[in-house]
C-alpha cells in the first residue's frame, strides 16, 4: 500500500526505511510513523506512547489518529489472516525481498 500510494503521488519513498531505521523513508512523517508502527506492533505501551505524542507533535493529532486506526486495522486483518491459515501470495513474498525480509521466516 506504501509503495503503491507514493507511486501514484509521485512521492519518493526509499522503502529500506520502513524495515531500518538507519533509513530515511522520505516520507512526510514517515520516521515518526514507522516509530509508531513499530511499537504497535511489538504491543510496548511505553514506545507506544512516545511514538504517538512524536506524531502529534510533527503531524498532528487527526494525522496520528487516523494513523493508529490504519495499524490497528491492518495488524486486525493480519491476525485473522494467519488464524484461518491464509499465507502470502507471491507479490507479497518478493516485497519481502524488497525489504531485507527473509522468506520464509526463519
Amino acid at each position: 500500500m506504501l509503495r503503491a500510494s507514493a507511486e501514484a503521488t509521485h512521492q519518493p519513498y526509499d522503502l529500506r526505511g520502513v524495515t531500518d531505521p538507519m533509513v530515511d523513508p522520505l516520507l512526510p512523517y514517515g520516521c515518526e510513523l514507522r516509530a509508531l508502527t513499530d511499537a504497535a506492533v511489538l504491543r510496548d505501551p511505553y514506545e507506544r506512547d512516545i511514538a504517538l505524542e512524536n506524531l502529534i507533535d510533527v503531524a498532528g493529532a487527526d494525522a496520528a489518529r487516523r494513523a493508529a486506526a490504519t495499524a490497528g486495522n491492518f495488524e486486525m486483518m493480519n491476525r485473522l489472516l494467519d488464524g484461518i491459515g491464509v499465507g502470502p501470495n507471491d507479490h507479497v513474498v518478493g516485497l519481502a525481498s524488497d525489504l531485507g525480509i527473509a522468506w520464509p521466516p526463519r
